[in-house]
């Protein structure tokens, strides 16, 4: 257990927490390098999601992407990622730790299936 990285041992809404730090700090910098940015701003808007895995939680109704005014972005961001850390989204991430899972169990027999026919 000493040599687990931390993120292996934050609870998932700890993660996406860190991973909107991360998008806010990448965004904050002007690194639009990403294949996929988190964050995007254009003219006056600045449209985000936040992301688990390789899932997005549905914000508002059933959109994964908040569109909000530049100005009001930091306010919004920052009372999201505390709905996360406070448990309102706790349903969902749920049900993404569960998909990134299967998605990871998935992939590790494809990569044992390939190894095997290697063989």
């Amino acid at each position: 257990m000493e040599f687990k990285s931390a993120a292996v041992q934050m609870k998932p809404a700890e993660r996406i927490a860190n991973g909107m730090d991360v998008a806010l700090a990448a965004f904050k910098n002007g690194e639009n390098a990403k294949k996929r940015p988190a964050i995007v701003q254009k003219g006056s808007e600045v449209r985000f999601c936040v992301r688990y895995g390789n899932r997005a939680l549905t914000l508002v109704d059933s959109d994964t992407q908040f569109v909000v005014a530049a100005d009001k972005f930091d306010g919004v961001y920052a009372a999201i990622k505390e709905a996360v850390l406070n448990g309102e989204f706790d349903t969902q991430i749920a049900e993404l730790v569960a998909n990134a899972k299967r998605r990871g169990q998935a992939m590790a027999a494809s990569r044992k299936a390939k190894a095997a026919a290697k063989q």
